[in-house]
Formats: structure tokens, C-alpha cells, sequence
């Protein structure tokens, strides 16, 4: 198989050297599959033929009732060549709401494993949901490791590559958001890394990465060549032939903290190389291995039933540089277009609650000075992306907007933490109460609790990282500290209750809480003030639980 089988990558100023070694293929599947992007009506369907021969792609999707007709499925042809690296998407339309199907693909006489989906419910019907967010995979050095183990909480032994998935798709969930940093481009993966204890960088043990994927992406084939290391991780290929997606981008898609307009140089990169570069060949890559059409925004929205409805932001292509963040002025994170797609459509809402997939946090504070990468800066003053966030706080206060809530990733911690006008130092307090869910890694190094910006008083309510446990704060602790790697797992029910259950990846819940509806609360107690939720919530004290961890160095 031509799918970059048993060598190493080095991108050196643009060109690859080539070194075998006695690795494990990058991939045994000969047809990659994924859904993604579902609606009530429709789905996309990405596949890479991975023999890496032009050909042709047939889809065929079927549906599950009892009258569909498996010998007549719908049919999809597709010519794939190396233009695309060999990748399709189909947009599949005129489907049934919340329906299951399930497909096939062939790469020519080849043939992928089943794939299945289920569309949305339409948006009037009072449907369950649940579904999973992740963020952070194989960054920091740690890649697919066939001797990573760990035991699932219900007995099971789960060994070799990216864990999580195995663990998420016990779950069932209906569908999965990635949040970014779903690859490390900037990140190379050796066949070997040295694991210290986090608590002075004394080595304790090696980590074995098997096949690896040793290079800092520059030109698009190595932008492509780091999803395919992803996908081939069997566990991973499972889920996502069983679980539609919907994809978003961080930083690591392209370079840490990276922002449109600056120029890179030692020393990942020559001097002088614009990120824009990266940034075009990232995307292009991104849009060829994701279920995204072509030229698709990646600020965009999709309603499940009556209860729910998810907004995807964009916080990287239109922000200022993160330098301007530290400034008193005005710094841009989405810009005024996508900020005022996102007031209009929260304003438009009529879910019960509308989530915010904010793959950067909006109260924990990321990168040094001079290079804040989110909103905040760990200084009271409202200054910089905060004035953003303060005209849609402010936005949702004034206009009375209920049922906001923000899933995050990209701290590389666990946390739970709520932003409340009571609380607000910034000298402003004209906003709702927000809860934001913090998650990850998934399967990289895991680093602080990091420093909480206060400005719209932003306070942990639960954090779970290395420091936690005793460790330093920015540790680096590889995935066999397994108690820190997380994700998040989100459901809602047909009378609207949402439930938030903080996921370790052994199926250990590490939080949970639970919100309902403010509606309700009106209904039952119409003489009390508006409250932002009714809580039942539920803690889990890991610090003695997981003493175990220790042992580990």
C-alpha cells in the first residue's frame, strides 16, 4: 500500500527525506470513510481511496426502515485523482429526518467497511440527543503507541493508538464535535519520546510511537500526510464510520497561536515564511479530509429538534494579531461579519439551548504576554478580543437570549468554570450568567489548570490538570497519565433537560452537571426572579480517587 507504509517524514525547507524503518503501516484500510455535516435532510460522505490510484468512487447509502430496498440503494459516482489525494465528499441530499442510514464505499472494485448515520431531527420535534466533543489529538510528540493501555471503567482492556475513540463509541452518540487541534502540524511525532515525571523533567520511561510521523508540515502533502496518520489509527476509523462529525480548526491545524498575517521563522520554519502559506495549504488539506464541500465557511450553525441548537464559530482566519490583545483597543477574534452572524442567529434561536462550540475558551486564559490566544489576558480590564465577547455578552443580556452555553477545549485540562456578572471585576456586570465546559486532551500532554481571566468574573468551579494532582502546572504528562485526558459527552432530553458529563478516557465521569430549562423554572415558580438554569450538579473528587496516578512515576 503507497499510503505512506513503514517510513519517516522529515520536511526539511520544503522537501522530504525518506528513511525506513521497521514501523507499523500507517493505515491497513484500503477506503476511508466519515459522515459528517447532517442536517434533518441531509449528510455529507468523505472517502480516500488509499491505494492512491486514480479511479472511481461509488457511494451507495441506504436507509434502515423496513421498506427501504438494500438492493437499490441511492448511488453516487465520483472520479478521484491526485489532485484531491485522492479524497471526495458527496452531498447527499432529500434524506428522511432523524433516520438512520448506513453506506459503502468503493475505490474501484475495493470496498470500505459499513458506514452508518443518523439525520437530525426536524426542528419543531421534541427529540433526545446526545452526542460527544474532542479536541487535542497526538500533539506534543505523543502519536500512536500499540503499547498504550488502559482499562475501561466498564472492565474492558483497550490497547494501542488513540484510545478515546473506543471509549466515545461506547456511547453511541448521535454525532461528534471536533473542536480543533484534531492534528499537529507543527508537531513532529519520533519514533521514541522520553516521558519525565512532572515534577522536575527527570526521565522516567520512553514512549514508543508506532508508526510515527517525524515532520513539521509546510507544503500540502504534509498538511495531508498528518490527517492521514490520524485516520489510519484503526479506533479512530471505527468511530467515524459509525459517528457523523462536525469539524472545526484550532491552531495546531497550521502552528501554535498562529494569525493571518504573521511570518514565521526559527525554529520550525525559514525565516521569513508567511503563515498565510501554512494557512492555505492547512486549509486545503482541511476541507479534502474533512465532510466539508469545498469553499464551505467554517462559521456556520445546525438545529437538532426542538431543544437544541449548536454554533460553530471560527476564532482563527479573521482575528487580529495576538499581540493587539494586550492593548486597550479593540482586537478582533471572530470579526464584526461573523460577530454579528452569531448575535443574529442566537437571536433567531428558538432551542431551548443554543451551545457554543468555542474551540478557543471564553474565561481561561491561553499563551504568554504578547501573544494571548483567546479572549482574555489575566488582567480585570476589558481590553483587546474582550471587547468582542463584551458586545455579545452584552448583546445576549439586552436582548434576553436564555439557554447559552459554551463547550470549549484547547487548555489541555479539565474544568468547569462559570463566568457570573457577581463576580466581574472588569467594572461591568451587564451580562447573563454563562457556563462554559472545558475538556481534553484526548490523546496529547496535559498541562495546567491555566490562570482564569476575571474581567466577567470567570471562576473554577472544577479543574482537573497536573497541578491538581501535584504535578507542575505545565507538566506535559504523557496519555499514560490517562486520569487527565478527557472529553465531554452532552445529552438532551425530549422534555429539554441538558446534561454535561466531563469524560475521562477510561469512562470515568470526572463532573457532571445538569441545567433545565428556564421555561420550566418559570412554569413551576412564576413569582421567583429568572435564573439561568436549575442545577443539579455532581462532583467527583479525583485527588484522592486517582492517588493510583502517582504510581505511574
Amino acid at each position: 500500500m503507497k499510503f505512506y507504509t513503514a517510513l519517516s517524514l522529515v520536511a526539511l525547507r520544503g522537501s522530504f527525506q525518506v528513511s525506513y524503518a521497521a514501523e507499523l503501516p500507517i493505515t491497513t484500510t484500503d477506503v476511508f470513510i466519515q459522515s459528517g455535516e447532517v442536517s434533518e435532510n441531509s449528510a455529507n460522505i468523505m472517502a480516500r481511496c488509499n491505494k492512491e490510484q486514480a479511479t472511481t468512487m461509488t457511494l451507495m447509502i441506504d436507509d434502515l426502515s423496513a421498506t427501504s430496498s438494500r438492493s437499490n440503494p441511492l448511488t453516487y459516482v465520483a472520479n478521484v485523482d491526485a489532485s484531491t489525494d485522492y479524497t471526495h465528499t458527496f452531498v447527499v441530499d432529500n434524506l428522511t429526518s432523524n433516520k438512520m442510514y448506513t453506506y459503502t464505499v468503493m475505490c474501484g472494485d475495493l470496498k470500505s467497511m459499513q458506514g452508518s448515520f443518523k439525520t437530525a431531527p426536524s426542528p419543531d420535534t421534541a427529540a433526545a440527543i446526545k452526542f460527544v466533543w474532542a479536541a487535542d489529538l497526538a500533539g506534543q510528540g505523543y502519536g500512536r503507541n500499540p503499547d498504550f493501555a488502559v482499562t475501561h471503567v466498564d472492565g474492558t482492556a483497550m490497547k494501542g493508538g488513540y484510545i478515546v475513540f473506543e471509549t466515545m463509541e461506547k456511547l453511541n452518540p448521535d454525532f461528534a464535535l471536533f473542536q480543533g487541534d484534531m492534528i499537529y502540524a507543527d508537531n513532529a511525532i519520533e519514533p521514541s519520546k522520553n516521558v519525565t515525571n512532572g515534577k522536575g523533567g527527570e526521565y522516567i520511561s520512553t514512549w514508543t510511537n508506532n508508526p510515527s510521523k517525524n515532520f513539521v508540515a509546510v507544503t500540502l502533502d504534509e498538511f495531508r500526510a498528518n490527517w492521514k496518520y490520524n485516520f489510519g489509527d484503526d479506533k479512530m476509523q471505527s468511530f467515524l464510520s459509525k459517528t457523523p462529525i462536525y469539524n472545526q480548526w484550532d491552531d495546531h491545524e497550521v502552528t501554535n497561536n498562529w494569525w493571518p498575517g504573521e511570518v514565521m521563522g526559527a525554529p520550525l520554519y525559514e525565516e521569513g515564511l508567511p503563515a498565510n502559506d501554512l494557512w492555505a495549504n492547512s486549509l486545503q488539506a482541511l476541507y479534502e479530509f474533512n465532510p466539508l464541500e469545498k469553499d464551505e465557511l467554517l462559521y456556520r450553525k445546525q438545529k437538532f429538534g426542538k431543544h437544541l441548537e449548536i454554533f460553530f464559530p471560527d476564532f482563527r482566519s479573521y482575528r487580529s494579531p495576538n499581540a493587539d490583545n494586550d492593548k486597550d483597543e479593540l482586537a478582533a477574534m471572530m470579526g464584526q461579519e461573523q460577530l454579528q452572524w452569531l448575535k443574529d442567529g442566537l437571536k433567531e434561536s428558538t432551542a431551548t439551548w443554543k451551545i457554543i462550540s468555542s474551540h478557543d475558551p471564553l474565561g481561561v486564559v491561553t499563551g504568554g504576554d504578547g501573544d494571548r490566544d483567546s479572549f482574555g489576558q489575566e488582567d480585570v480590564n476589558i481590553k483587546g478580543r474582550e471587547l468582542e465577547l463584551k458586545d455579545l455578552l452584552g448583546f445576549i443580556h439586552d436582548e434576553d437570549i436564555t439557554g447559552v452555553v459554551s463547550l470549549t477545549s484547547d487548555v489541555h485540562y479539565t474544568a468547569y468554570v462559570n463566568m457570573s456578572p457577581d463576580k466581574a471585576e472588569g467594572g461591568w456586570d451587564q451580562f447573563k450568567p454563562l457556563d462554559e465546559f472545558v475538556i481534553g486532551p484526548i490523546h496529547a500532554g496535559s498541562f495546567g489548570p491555566n490562570f482564569i481571566d476575571t474581567s466577567f468574573g470567570a471562576n473554577h468551579i472544577y479543574e482537573m490538570g497536573p497541578l491538581t494532582l501535584g504535578y507542575e502546572r505545565w507538566a506535559n504528562l504523557s496519555p499514560e497519565t490517562h486520569q487527565l485526558q478527557s472529553f465531554g459527552h452532552a445529552s438532551v432530553s425530549e422534555d429539554g433537560t441538558l446534561d454535561i458529563k466531563l469524560m475521562n478516557i477510561d469512562g470515568n465521569v470526572m463532573f457532571q452537571k445538569t441545567l433545565t430549562p428556564e421555561k420550566v423554572e418559570e412554569d413551576a415558580v412564576a413569582a421567583t426572579p429568572k435564573s439561568s438554569a436549575a442545577i443539579d450538579e455532581k462532583a467527583f473528587d479525583f485527588v484522592t480517587a486517582m492517588a493510583a496516578a502517582f504510581l505511574l512515576f
